[in-house]
């Protein structure tokens, strides 16, 4: 099994707002703090870790960790998940 995590600059909102654009096609439900998406390779389940805070001077910016699972998936998939995932979630300045 594969196993990773990403602390990410969001809220759970956010998150929530963002991540139909990653399932796409695919269902997926909520239980909790724990999301779980089924993909034609198997099921990948994403825990969002208690929003947190991260503060750089005056600037406060909002955390969560995500814990990503893949059972049964093989290196390459999960690369392109997590590839769709990052651009999904990606956020542009300027």
């Amino acid at each position: 099994m594969t196993m990773l995590t990403r602390d990410m600059g969001m809220t759970h909102s956010d998150f929530f707002r963002t991540f139909p654009a990653v399932a796409g096609e695919s269902s997926w439900q909520v239980e909790r703090n724990i999301v779980t998406l089924q993909q034609p390779r198997g099921t990948v389940t994403i825990r969002l870790g208690p929003q947190g805070e991260r503060r750089i001077a005056g600037l406060s910016l909002p955390t969560t960790l995500l814990e990503f699972e893949f059972p049964h998936y093989p290196p390459a998939d999960v690369e392109a998940f997590m590839s769709r995932f990052d651009r999904s979630f990606r956020r542009g300045g300027g």
